[in-house]
């Protein structure tokens, strides 16, 4: 589920049940769409809580953002962040902080409340 918060640079998705690469690079392309109507920094929140995922969907999940999916983990004006844990999510924030990955760090949090904090506070930050 997409929801974008009206008139802001945030979209909040929800995960649920199993993820795989298809479900993923369909996200990318739905909200590169919402995207397109900010400049500067836009905010991905995705709520995985009920998501499952295994090795081989997170490493093609991994291949799909290196090959440039748009609006992905490495695009330098998305700022992607996990609401909820589980090992394949820590696994793929692992992969995204590496070099040829754009160094890129993803905040996590337990709440969805947590998250749009976080989300104030950096924009507050950085303008």
């Amino acid at each position: 589920k997409i929801e974008p918060i009206p008139n802001e640079p945030i979209v909040i998705v929800t995960f649920e049940g199993h993820l795989d690469v298809d479900t993923v690079r369909q996200v990318f392309v739905e909200t590169a769409a919402i995207f397109a109507n900010f400049e500067g920094h836009v905010y991905r929140i995705a709520d995985i809580r009920t998501a499952k995922i295994g090795f081989v969907d997170l490493v093609n999940i991994v291949k799909a953002v290196r090959g440039g999916l748009p609006a992905s983990s490495i695009d330098p004006r998305v700022h992607g962040i996990f609401v909820g844990q589980n090992q394949f999510a820590r696994m793929y924030a692992d992969f995204m902080k590496q070099e040829q990955f754009g160094s890129t760090a993803i905040p996590f949090f337990q709440t969805l409340e947590e998250a749009l904090e976080y989300i104030e506070l950096d924009r507050n930050q950085h303008g």
